[in-house]
């Protein structure tokens, strides 16, 4: 036994039966070996953890296992029984930053610098300004609210930088002469929330095209006044707009039906400009070339130069625009960036030499999109743009970011453990990789490499949430399709023979979304989502549930819960429970409500309302005592199979963003960039 054990001892000794008879309720929050006790092996971890910032230890959460820690444990001890619940936050995994991009431009003294724009989730965005020279730089963060996100961005002219930031949908400017990051004001609230491009034209006024409208407004910097035009397509939801040398307006639209509209500002009339597409049937996008035109370019229609109201065919297209530049020809770039760092930024000088700096800028985090535990028994989590896995250790309390685990870069959707790997399915594209915990941690796509990525199932998945290991030894997901597409598939790959295969429009116009083995029926319960791709409105009303037979290739029933004139829009989490019986969660436009569902007779028996929230995806749970755990956006909830009663288990501060599992003692989730947990057994 150490000293320091023995003095803990001395002064826990004469402590205790004082502070035991003040709080003689006191939950036993300090049962760290488990044995539903706090004793006297459970001061001996406490007391080696002392002086340390091990989060299981740290009982008031000041992050050091100190005194007032040392003062709750004292009055735990002798206790018995299940403790009250209480939520303690473990950490932010990841910090890192999207949306990034440099641009050449000079300071209030008119000196070259680099300008970087980044975005986050825990904070606004920000940006860099770098002296290419020593690497110094100074960080401007945006005080816009909710303006996360730096989706379109302009060097002008003049050398302002502008920002069109998302969600909050406002325009921002750096001016180099006031050094300071300002707001502009809204682009076209309600209309304009995600800017999707920006150009200038001739008199130095910034257009911007956006989502969700369609929208085109253009801002002039000499007035401060913006012109709203409206909606560019009464179908599609994103605009990408570029000027034209004649000072028209060519908007590129997305995402169901491709194709270019010229705005005609002085008429404002709207003109189609070249051939109009649909999404999975081949490629248009529109670009300015270096002669200074613009060209709808497409992959089975040929290539068009926009001139006047229309576009009109060509052979051949110029040479691309060359990259931007700092004034002695120096290029820039992130020489980490394929790694989703982006700290390390490279110049390299036209005559062939690289200089490099490391740029200690300040990341608040990443989100958290979704968290696992692993066949190793630690729990794994994705954060969300850019895709980073993370890794916690509830003994030894380490939170550490993985790094790299897809070539998608965007979130996991979802995670199965399969013959003790992990397999991660993630957007965009619905890539599958495979990681072994028992094996160093280095990303690539080779077969020795770890996480490997396997690449994607078909051509229409694209955000894969759920996935499922076991049934015909196989991996399936559960997708929403691709932008501009209905539709979502299952769809499965074989670790063993790396078989794919997808079955497509097996929910129609509406997708697949969660999935549950019946092992006993040897059926997976699939429930759809009414929700097409990203830019589509929904074809179908409401979603179903169906069981699919995996030996027969075959849908064996469906069905939907009946909810009148509010059907259900989503089945957003499904449950083999204990009993037997099917259990998930419905979001509609009505009551949303917790379903059992009895595979025997294929028939909805129990409709049960949620305390409080909404049911979150994937949020629902077997835990070790017999009954089901769920989650909604405000709280932890449980429900008896027996009785079929719902309790509230615990309200969580600041609401719940991600459900997590059940390891042990405690039930994880995350709030924003926050790994949270909660002791409820």
């Amino acid at each position: 036994m150490t000293a320091r054990t023995v003095l803990l001892l001395a002064v826990f000794l004469c402590a205790a039966p004082t502070l035991y008879a003040q709080v003689s309720e006191a939950p036993p929050e300090a049962d760290f070996n488990g044995d539903d006790a706090v004793d006297f092996q459970d001061f001996i971890l406490f007391a080696r953890a002392f002086g340390t910032g091990q989060v299981l230890y740290d009982l008031d959460g000041d992050g050091t296992v100190g005194f007032g820690d040392f003062v709750r444990f004292a009055r735990s001890f002798g206790r018995t029984g299940a403790p009250i619940p209480r939520v303690r936050d473990i950490g932010i995994p990841v910090r890192s930053v999207n949306w990034v991009r440099l641009h050449p431009g000079r300071n209030d003294e008119g000196r070259p610098r680099v300008y970087v724009t980044m975005g986050q989730q825990a904070d606004n965005l920000f940006v860099l300004q770098v002296d290419p020279e020593t690497g110094e730089f100074h960080q401007f963060v945006s005080p816009v609210p909710r303006s996360n996100y730096p989706t379109a961005t302009l060097m002008s002219r003049s050398g302002r930088l502008y920002i069109g930031s998302a969600y909050a949908g406002h325009l921002l400017c750096f001016d180099p002469r006031l050094n300071a990051l300002l707001d502009l004001g809204a682009i076209n609230p309600g209309a304009a929330t995600f800017p999707c491009r920006m150009d200038e034209d001739r008199n130095g006024r910034i257009w911007i095209g956006s989502y969700p409208g369609a929208d085109l407004t253009v801002y002039d910097p000499k007035t401060g006044e913006f012109t709203r035009y409206g909606r560019m397509s009464e179908v599609d939801l994103y605009n990408y707009p570029l000027v034209a040398p004649d000072g028209k307006i060519a908007c590129l639209i997305r995402q169901t039906r491709p194709h270019v509209v010229v705005f005609d500002p002085s008429t404002q009339k709207r003109y189609l400009a070249g051939p109009i597409t649909f999404k999975g049937q081949g490629s248009l996008t529109l670009e300015r070339r270096r002669d200074g035109n613009l060209y709808v370019i497409t992959s089975d229609y040929g290539n068009f130069l926009i001139s006047g109201n229309e576009g009109i065919a060509v052979a051949t297209l110029p040479g691309r625009m060359p990259p931007p530049t700092l004034p002695d020809g120096s290029t820039f770039f992130f020489s980490d960036a394929s790694e989703q760092i982006n700290r390390t930024l490279s110049i390299r000088r036209s005559f062939g030499s690289v200089r490099t700096f490391e740029l200690d800028y300040k990341a608040s985090g990443s989100d958290i999109f979704y968290i696992h535990t692993g066949p190793d028994g630690l729990i794994y989590g994705s954060s969300i743009l850019p895709l980073h896995l993370f890794r916690f250790n509830p003994l030894s309390s380490e939170l550490i970011d993985l790094g790299k685990c897809s070539r998608s870069a965007g979130e996991a959707y979802s995670m199965a453990n399969h013959q003790g790997k992990l397999y991660i399915s993630s957007y965009p594209a619905a890539r599958i990789s495979v990681y072994d915990p028992a094996l160093p941690y280095q990303f690539g796509t080779g077969p020795e490499d770890n996480p490997r990525d396997l690449g994607r199932l078909d051509d229409i998945s694209y955000r894969p949430r759920s996935t499922l290991a076991g049934p015909m030894g196989r991996v399936w997901i559960a997708s929403v399709p691709d932008y501009g597409r209905w539709g979502g598939p299952l769809a499965y790959y074989d670790p063993f023979t790396e078989e794919r295969k997808s079955y497509k429009r097996i929910a129609g116009d509406a997708s697949c979304y969660t999935l549950a083995h019946l092992e006993s029926q040897k059926l997976i319960a699939v429930g759809t989502t009414i929700s097409g791709g990203s830019g589509t409105r929904p074809r179908v009303s409401e979603a179903t549930l169906f069981l699919w037979n995996y030996q027969t290739e075959a849908k064996a029933w469906e069905g939907t819960i009946e909810r009148g004139s509010a059907p259900a829009s989503v089945f957003n989490a499904l449950l083999a429970g204990p009993d037997g019986m099917l259990y998930g969660t419905v979001r509609g436009r009505g009551l949303d409500e917790l379903f059992v569902f009895d595979p025997g007779t294929r028939t909805f028996t129990h409709r049960l309302p949620l305390p409080g929230g909404r049911p979150l995806d994937l949020g629902l749970q077997n835990g070790p005592d017999g009954k089901i755990y769920g989650f909604t956006s405000t709280l932890i909830y449980s429900l008896d199979p027996s009785t079929r009663q719902i309790e509230e288990v615990l309200r969580v501060d600041n609401g719940i963003r991600i459900a997590g599992p059940i390891l042990g003692k405690e039930i994880y989730f995350a709030t924003g960039a926050v790994l949270r947990s909660a002791t409820i057994f």
